[in-house]
């Protein structure tokens, strides 16, 4: 009798994302478009969609990385910007720049893919995969398209498998690099970049910033809502022709603001500027409340989301901004997903949970629009809602866990329970 050897089963180094990816798109197409120098109003753009192999001959099929053109380094330097020394410094250009290159080489995100995707090169005649909807429907006007805003120094690359997930299932999704100086760096039309733009200490911080900001941020919003369904040319560089495959089938009445952090602000104040141009919106960990008491400052936010005021001292008085003449404030239907971290933020939860109550006492005589409900996941911290647990090994993640922001759930389950409750409040649209 010969003993059959043990055959030992080594855990995976990191959390595989296949879970998430699960739906009936054989492949989800990734598109990066770059801001283009003839269409300056336009921010970058990553697009994901619903794929397949182009027939009869398909090629080798590159998969997407988490970063465009795998930039971790341009990455890095952006976060060493705001977290190590300014971009200005001497200190930046000679020691931390060269640091975070080095730094760059070995991390571990730098060798890995997005499972399922298939890299979508801006060469308009080398594309691998075509434009495949789901519904197999020759009828035009059938595509949801959901917009995504990132969050406050974020790139627009922290959120690419929840934005992989929905392409598998169907939707378009288009994440947005906004250039407001929110960005940790995003790469500006003319070659240049722009760094995150630190707000003034003390007493010459001014609740403008903020409000300014987010204001630009939602004019971007929607101009590449307007620009994608094809309402909006302005003589791009990149109108590649999977943008002519899939703009017939977007549907302007199927359109759903969604965002991460300040991103839900974004699409929030975008969506009450003008209701009637989406269908749905998602909050993952919205930032609906700012709290600087020290100065006098304290206000819900964005204000015109709630139909209130600017705060006294923003723009020389109780003035709205003045690209939104909605005063009834936010009233399409909405689901707010908040970590567990938020909810223990006890004014910007109170501010989440009336923003809910707004949007449903505005639309409680009418039985056929849904419910917009808050829910929190347990356990979990801020950037539970972005790719950063699956960046590292988990080794690591125990040991930095608390510095990254994360919270004791499992990294797979918290991202599984986001996005069930995503699609479970979509399927009733």
């Amino acid at each position: 009798f010969q003993q059959r050897p043990t055959i030992m089963k080594v855990a995976p180094l990191f959390h595989s994302p296949h879970r998430l990816l699960v739906g009936d798109a054989p492949l989800v197409g990734v598109l990066d478009l770059p801001s283009s120098a003839s269409n300056y109003e336009r921010p970058p753009i990553r697009l994901f969609f619903p794929a397949t192999t182009v027939s009869p001959k398909p090629r080798r099929v590159k998969q997407a990385r988490y970063f465009v053109n795998n930039r971790v380094s341009y990455v890095l330097q952006g976060f060493a910007h705001i977290a190590l020394a300014r971009h200005t410094t001497k200190l930046y250009r000679f020691i931390v720049r060269p640091l975070m290159w080095m730094v760059s080489l070995f991390f571990p995100v730098r060798f890995l893919k997005i499972p399922d995707t298939a890299l979508v090169t801006t060469k308009k005649d080398d594309s691998p995969v075509r434009y495949a909807p789901l519904n197999n429907s020759n009828k035009s006007k059938s595509q949801s398209l959901i917009m995504f805003s990132h969050g406050l120094t974020g790139t627009g690359e922290e959120n690419a498998l929840f934005c992989t997930a929905l392409a598998k299932r169907g939707y378009v999704v288009a994440c947005i690099h906004h250039r407001d100086g929110s960005s940790s760096r995003v790469p500006m039309p003319d070659g240049t970049c722009k760094f995150y733009e630190h707000l003034p200490n003390g007493d010459d911080y001014s609740p403008n910033h903020r409000l300014e900001q987010v204001s630009f941020r939602a004019k971007e919003f929607l101009y590449a809502t307007k620009w994608l369904l094809g309402e909006e040319q302005g003589g791009d560089d990149y109108d590649h022709p999977i943008l002519q495959q899939i703009r017939p089938k977007l549907d302007t009445k199927k359109v759903i603001a969604s965002g991460f952090s300040y991103g839900s602000t974004t699409c929030s104040l975008a969506a009450t500027a003008q209701p009637n141009q989406f269908q749905c919106a998602v909050f993952l960990d919205g930032w609906f409340h700012v709290d600087y008491s020290s100065k006098g400052y304290l206000y819900n936010f964005p204000p015109e989301a709630f139909g209130e005021d600017w705060p006294n001292g923003a723009n020389n008085g109780n003035e709205r901004s003045h690209v939104i003449e909605n005063k009834e404030g936010l009233t399409i239907p909405s689901i707010f997903i908040n970590s567990a971290q938020f909810e223990g933020y006890e004014k910007l939860y109170a501010a989440t949970t009336t923003l809910a109550n707004n949007i449903n006492s505005h639309n409680k005589h009418d039985s056929t629009i849904p419910e917009s409900k808050l829910h929190v996941i347990p356990n979990t911290k801020h950037q539970n809602f972005c790719d950063v647990g699956f960046w590292l090994p988990k080794v690591l993640l125990r040991r930095l866990g608390k510095l990254l922001a994360l919270g004791d759930a499992d990294v797979l389950e918290a991202s599984e329970n986001i996005l069930d409750l995503t699609l479970k409040f979509l399927k009733q649209f």
